[in-house]
Parts: structure tokens; sequence; C-alpha cells
């Protein structure tokens, strides 16, 4: 037993009260020999054994009266089967509102059932506990109950991903360094077990609510344009997943029109070909047929519509550049033309220069782009093996085994290992470190070669089509040309790193240029792993947060959601035993006054 308000022990002294009165009452009759009333001596000694039993169970039952009153005042509690008191405790709800949360099973969502088991929870905490919330974005917040219930009532699913290991283990850190020593974690969460990231296990035991069987669902796991510039034809390629087995339509759409149709089973990749009138930046949405997780039914897609980029390329950019770009005018990507050259040397207009074969031409060349005013240049030739960075859509990881340093200051497009700049650009040119050749780069013999010679055209020299996906709340990196988003809250600034936290609100954002103009945009879309709706079983939850981690029903979690919850307040009782107490010792005394009356 405990005692939740202790320092009203200290009144206990006052139940040497009663003894100190009765000992002080006490009083020794004089003896006095009377011969006359010796035959009531033996009456006399009976009496007296009745008054020194009735005062003995008065002076008991006043001190126990006492003790009854001041154990009250100190709230004593006991480990019961039940109860509702607890120590002062500094709890961390874990409420998972992240997007799978809005999956809908028995007509019901599956955030509305953890709502009214936190709200249980909730109800059973007290004045002197520490509150701590955490949602779906895992930043632990301090509030009062009563804030919390409101932020409970009006908790909706939001489109951000949840790690909830992460934010287990966030919760955990927070409420060991509260000043109070009684901890207590719950989280009410659907369970992903893609949720559940590997980590450090919780250093306080962990109570989870145990959330309904997820329902089956489908979703679209991967779309994008291809190619990214339409022309004014184009495609979107998409990928549908998902546990659910019947195929499901799905539709392309841009301004409310349907663009192209298709039906696919998870699984399986659609690719909804179709032609947009108009030039310039377009908003287009895929969407499959609804199930029970309506939010990753739709996603939204950036197409650019433009005639295709004027190119021409010249002996000196290889065998290799003229039969990518032969290609891509056979597919519609380019026209001749000289908007764009790829050569050895710099043309009047935009070009991609590649090393010369001849590295005697070397010195010229560096003197051609010192006239241009461009602050890079070849330097030495240098061999061995690198691989080339993420900066270069399909080329990222391929082998490099020569190449010329680039020196210089400038936007850096791509880089070796190492940090090396390879593909940089200065204006309307755009440097490449190594020849297109298999001596010097595997990328001539790579299936995404071609896609790299679009790139170097329609993205780096024309300064197209630069798409970046994120998902929401996330930080994205953005091209050297983008100055600024154009967001929902206006225009926000892209810092000097390239680096900006993107909106929440899944759509398609426009990147915007030291001009003005748009050079790009920005595809906001939701997290996939939200889709995947599988449970994570106990065995998995103990694995990556500790053996002391539980699933519980919403009543039993109730019930053990404090360690003190197994504690009753026996206030109440005691303050019921003092007034049989004070009863008892109104009928001892009573019944003493009777006794001397008929005496």
């Amino acid at each position: 037993m405990g005692f939740l308000q202790p320092l009203a022990l200290f009144a206990l002294a006052a139940a040497a009260i009663p003894t100190l009165l009765h000992l002080l009452a006490r009083r020794l009759p004089p003896v006095v020999v009377f011969p006359a009333i010796r035959y009531l001596t033996a009456t006399e000694r009976e009496h007296s054994r009745r008054l020194k039993l009735r005062n003995l169970l008065l002076l008991i039952l006043r001190t126990l009266i006492i003790l009854l009153l001041v154990l009250a005042a100190a709230r004593p509690v006991a480990r019961v089967a039940s109860g509702d008191a607890h120590p002062p405790t500094a709890l961390a709800m874990v409420v998972d509102n992240s997007l799978s949360s809005g999956a809908v099973n028995g007509g019901r969502m599956t955030l509305d059932a953890a709502v009214d088991a936190a709200r249980r929870v909730l109800g059973r905490v007290n004045t002197g506990d520490h509150l701590w919330l955490v949602l779906a974005d895992g930043v632990p917040r301090r509030m009062t109950k009563i804030e919390a219930g409101q932020v409970l009532d009006s908790l909706a699913p939001s489109s951000a991903h949840l790690d909830l290991g992460s934010a287990v283990r966030v919760a955990a850190s927070v409420i060991l360094d509260d000043r109070l020593t009684e901890h207590e974690l719950v989280v009410f969460s659907d369970l992903q077990a893609s949720a559940v990231s590997d980590g450090d296990v919780s250093p306080v035991p962990v109570l989870f609510w145990d959330a309904p069987e997820p329902p089956e669902n489908r979703w679209m796991d991967s779309v994008r344009s291809d190619p990214p510039l339409w022309s004014p034809a184009g495609a979107v390629m998409a990928t549908v997943a998902g546990s659910a087995r019947q195929p499901a339509a799905v539709r392309l759409s841009v301004r409310g029109n349907d663009v192209a149709r298709a039906v696919a089973s998870p699984g399986e990749a659609v690719v909804l070909s179709g032609r947009i009138r108009g030039a310039g930046w377009m908003v287009a949405t895929i969407e499959l047929d609804p199930d029970e997780l309506r939010a990753d039914d739709r996603r939204f897609v950036a197409l650019h519509i433009a005639t295709a980029v004027a190119a021409n390329v010249r002996g000196g950019a290889g065998q290799f550049v003229e039969e990518a770009l032969q290609v891509l005018s056979e597919g519609g990507r380019v026209t001749p033309g000289d908007a764009v050259r790829l050569d050895d040397r710099p043309g009047p207009g935009a070009t991609v220069v590649f090393p010369p074969s001849d590295p005697a031409l070397l010195g010229n060349l560096n003197r051609n782009l010192a006239t241009r005013g461009v602050g890079w240049r070849f330097g030495e030739m240098i061999e061995g093996e690198w691989q080339l960075s993420a900066g270069v859509e399909d080329a990222s990881g391929v082998p490099v085994y020569r190449r010329y340093r680039l020196i210089g200051t400038g936007p850096v497009v791509a880089s070796v290992s190492g940090g090396d700049p390879w593909l940089v650009r200065d204006g309307n040119l755009v440097l490449v470190g190594s020849r297109m050749e298999p001596d010097w780069t595997d990328l001539p013999v790579r299936a995404g070669f071609v896609p790299f010679v679009d790139f170097l055209v329609n993205r780096i020299a024309a300064r197209q089509s630069w798409i970046v996906r994120a998902a929401p709340g996330d930080v994205a990196v953005f091209p050297p040309t983008a100055t600024a988003l154009l967001g929902p809250e206006g225009r926000i600034p892209i810092s000097s790193d390239g680096r900006l936290k993107v909106s929440r609100k899944p759509g398609v954002y426009f990147l915007l240029g030291s001009a003005d103009d748009t050079v790009g945009a920005l595809e906001v879309n939701y997290d996939s792993r939200e889709s995947q709706l599988e449970r994570a079983d106990r065995r998995l939850l103990q694995a990556r947060l500790g053996t002391d981690t539980r699933v519980l029903s919403a009543s039993r979690l109730s019930r053990e959601v404090f360690r003190g919850a197994k504690r009753a307040d026996l206030t109440g009782l005691m303050l019921l035993a003092s007034l049989l107490a004070a009863v008892a010792e109104f009928s001892v005394a009573s019944w003493g006054g009777r006794t001397r009356g008929v005496a």
C-alpha cells in the first residue's frame, strides 16, 4: 500500500491524544474501611472490571477514529484487481493519424476507433499527470487533458507517412526526461508492419491498442510520365499494387476530362497513352476505382506539353551519340534543327560539349570556352573507376573509367564518386567530362543511354521538363535552375543548397527560374508505404521495440494503461471505517451511561 499525500501522515501524532486524556482523567479513590458496606465489595469489584473494559474500548475506538481520519487524509492506495487512482505519471500517447488510418473497416474508419480508445485512456488522466501527444508528424507535444481532448475531437487522416518505430522511441525519450518518476507509453495505431522501423528498443514498456483487422486494399504504386515532355502526344506509366485480386479501372484525366482508360489488377503495369491540345505545363490525375482506403486511389502527375526540341549532332560527339539522337528523332522526341547542338566544340547556341577525341585540340576548346565567358574548363585526363551520382536519370551508378577533370565554378548537374564534377552547365553550354565511348564509360552500351541523351537535350541544354517527386512533408532537392516554388502558400524561395520542405497537401506545384519562368514541376504524392496495410504481429513489435511491448484490447488497455491502475484509492474506505468506529464509540459510551443509571 502507498499514499498519494504522505505528508498528512505526520498527523498520526494526534492518535496519542485519547490516551493522554485517559491517563489525565484517571483518579484513584481513597481507601476507607466501612464495615457496613463490606458486603458490597464483591459487587464493586465486578463493576470496576466492567468500567475498565468500557474505558479501554472507548480509548481504542477514539484512537482508531483519529488514525482512520489521518490515513484518509493521506489518500492511501493499494494494489487490487481494479481502480482509477495512480501516482503522478508522465504519459505519452501516440495517435497514428497517418494516411492509412483512413481505411474503412465495417463502415468505420480505423482512426475513429483509435480516437475512441484514446479518449478512454485520456479520461484516466489526473491533474498531477504530465501528458504528451504524438501524431503523424512524429513531433511530441506537451498539452493539458482539455487540449488533448480538443485535438482528438478534430483529428482527421493526414497525408503524411508515420515512422511508428521512430515515434515510439521519441515519445519514450520525452517521458524519461520528465521529472516525474512514473512513465507510461500508449500507442493507438493500425499497426502497419511497414511503419515499425528497426532500431533501439524502447526503454519503457509500450502498450499498443489492438486495432481491427485491415481491409483489402488496392493502390497506385508508381506513376510517371514517359516521356516527361509530350509533343503533344505522350504516355503515363502506372503500376497497380495491393492485396485485392479483382481488376480495377484506371483513368488518366487532364482538366477534368478523361484522356485514357485501362483495366489492371494488382501487380500489373499499364501504359495510358494520349494526345493533349495546347502547350505548357498541365496537371494530370490518374485514378483507380475507389476501395476501402480512398486516399491512395489517386496520384498527381505533371505534364509538359511542347513541340519537340530542334537538335542536331556533329561528328565530334561520336557515333553512339549520333545513333541515340536518331532514335529520339524517330520517336518524335527531337526534330532536326539548331536549337541544341551536340559536338566537341561550343556552337553559337545551346551546346552539349564532349571532350575532343584528339587531346591536342583541348587547348583550343578551353580558349573557346573562355571567349564565351564560361567559368569551366577541361583539365587533365585521369583514369580509374568511378560511379556516376544520382543527379542523372537512367545513369546513376554507371561506371566511368576515363574522364577529364572539370575545373571552375557554376551549377554541377552530376558528379562521380568522390564528388568531382562530371556534368556541368554554364549558361546555354553543357560540359561532359567523358566521351561517350565504351572505353571511357559504360553508358553507351547501357539501355539507359538513349534516355540519358534525351535528358541532356531536353532537360539540361533546352532547360525543359524538370520533374521532382516527393512525399508530403519531405525535404526535396531541386535543380540548380529552380529559385522558387509556386506552392499553396504562394511563392516560396528555394535555399542555395536546393533543399526545401514541401507541402503536406498532395498535388503538382511548379518550379520557377530566376526570371520567374517555369523550369519544372514538383509532384507531391502519398508515400506508398502507407498503402501496405498488413499488420505487425506481436513478435515483430517485440523484436523492434522491446520485449515489454504488449498489444491489448481497448477494455484491457483502459485497465492496464497506468502502472498505478491496479491501485484502488482507499480514502473512502477509511472514511467509512472511521464512521463505523464513531458509531461504535457512541454505542459503547451510551451503553456505559445506561449501565450506570440502572446500577
